[in-house]
């Protein structure tokens, strides 16, 4: 009976390490590679201007500022995607301006909504959003 009580107790212990390792953070990053097309805007007014996102699988992103990309100021950075949380930060090539966001995705991976700051700020310049093209 006690040898029995013992192996019920460590299958227990197993069975609730077992579930909280996989209660991790996923790291969805595959879901969100691709190109986002959306609008952001300025401090508290709606988004209406021009916004992309070229997310690529290594964990870097070029941001275009404007609608027509093959017009639009561009810029470089990189970008993490865990728990449906994207965090960017990024450069202007034109002007070496560097800007950070941070959206949620939502559960389909296909519309990210945030905000955006200056410098390693993620918030306290304007809001976007963007949907996956």
């Amino acid at each position: 009976m006690i040898i029995h009580m013992k192996i019920f107790k460590l299958f227990a212990i197993c069975s609730f390490v077992f579930l909280f390792a996989g209660c991790e953070r996923q790291d969805l990053t595959p879901g969100v590679v691709g190109f986002w097309q959306g609008k952001y805007g300025i401090g508290n007014n709606y988004p209406g201007n021009g916004y992309s996102y070229l997310f690529r699988g290594d964990g870097t992103v070029r941001v275009f500022d404007g609608s027509d990309t093959t017009l639009a100021n561009k810029a470089e950075g990189t970008y993490t995607f865990l728990s449906y949380d994207v965090t960017t930060t990024y450069t202007f090539l034109n002007g070496g301006d560097t800007y950070s966001s941070t959206g949620k995705v939502n559960v389909k991976l296909n519309f990210i909504e945030g905000t955006w700051g200056r410098g390693k700020s993620t918030s306290g310049m304007g809001s976007f959003f963007i949907s996956r093209q």
